[in-house]
């Protein structure tokens, strides 16, 4: 495989092969699943669970909606998810950038995942062990591609109740998702059922509204609100991997990636290169401009025009855009 990192070297214990999980083992109980985040409305859920004393789990995109890479100083992403963790919510992945990996090839499979792995790494030391892939693990999703995933070391995790909360988010829509949530209540027995919820908290209708609504609504029949773990019946220390294990002297100087940057080899002709947000264009072999602009961003490859060679970033490692 193209990435033989620190991180995918250090994989403890193995998925079941061929497995998706897409519901509880643990009665009694309703995991609360947030999809797609973080966003600008994550830290008003954080409170709302905390005020309920509610615990959830997080499949958490790394880079995208247009927010930035997760792991960004510069962004809100960082606390956030601090924050998240240290209150003892579950936090999944969900991908790098949202792509369906039913319809990629095992290259751009590797890279939404082990992309990921690198953003949890530099903001925890680990990275999780549950995987949610893009567009339902039971569809176009996963299928083609789960010895892949579980390969890589993860569980994959599906769910058996949808809300549709990502068709319903006005005020006049959302009592559509709560009639689906109250009707999966309604005649269950918390002696003997469970369910594992999809929702986002990309969405302002879901965090403000539904989110409430479901925990009260889930109390009064007799559940209780648990992370993915507790659901699965899993030890809290099995929810995530740490990244210790042998390392890979070419992953020393490429940020993270073992894939050389782009094949531009000399220094930028600008003067304005520096750790602080570099300008300017990359010279080729034998001093004349390449038209490729020093990425800003970290973003590199593609039809953006720019390349990592000079960026702060480091080495960047894909053709798809993103490093």
């Amino acid at each position: 495989m193209l990435f033989s990192l620190t991180l995918t070297l250090a994989r403890h214990g193995t998925a079941r092969a061929g497995t998706v999980l897409r519901s509880c083992t643990q009665p009694g109980v309703v995991a609360l699943t947030y999809d797609d985040g973080p966003s600008y409305y994550t830290s008003d859920l954080l409170d709302i669970l905390e005020q309920n004393s509610v615990l959830a789990t997080f499949f958490i995109v790394g880079n995208g909606n247009g927010r930035g890479m997760i792991s960004d100083p510069s962004t809100p992403w960082p606390a956030v998810l601090k924050r998240m963790h240290s209150a003892g919510h579950q936090i999944g992945s969900h991908t790098w950038t949202h792509q369906n990996l039913e319809s990629s090839d095992d290259f751009l499979r590797e890279t939404q995942i082990v992309y990921n792995e690198m953003a949890f790494r530099d903001l925890f030391g680990f990275f999780p062990a549950h995987l949610r892939p893009p567009y339902d693990a039971s569809d176009a999703g996963i299928n083609g591609c789960l010895d892949l995933v579980t390969g890589l070391g993860y569980h994959v995790v599906d769910f058996d109740l949808d809300t549709k909360d990502y068709l319903n988010d006005s005020p006049l829509h959302i009592q559509a998702s709560k009639d689906i949530f109250a009707a999966a209540l309604a005649g269950s027995d918390p002696n003997e059922d469970s369910f594992l919820v999809l929702v986002h908290d990309t969405h302002e209708q879901t965090v403000y509204n539904l989110t409430q609504y479901m925990i009260t609504s889930l109390q009064d029949a007799g559940y209780r609100a648990v992370t993915l773990g507790e659901c699965l019946g899993d030890a809290s220390e099995n929810w995530y991997r740490d990244v210790s294990g042998p390392s890979s002297s070419s992953t020393a100087d490429s940020g993270g990636c073992t894939a050389p940057p782009p094949p531009i080899t000399t220094t930028t002709t600008s003067s304005n290169a520096s750790p602080t947000g570099p300008t300017g264009t990359v010279s080729a072999a034998g001093g004349e401009p390449t038209g490729l602009t020093i990425s800003p961003d970290g973003t590199c490859g593609g039809t953006n025009g720019f390349t990592c060679t000079g960026a702060p970033q480091g080495g960047c490692c894909s053709v798809y855009g993103f490093w």
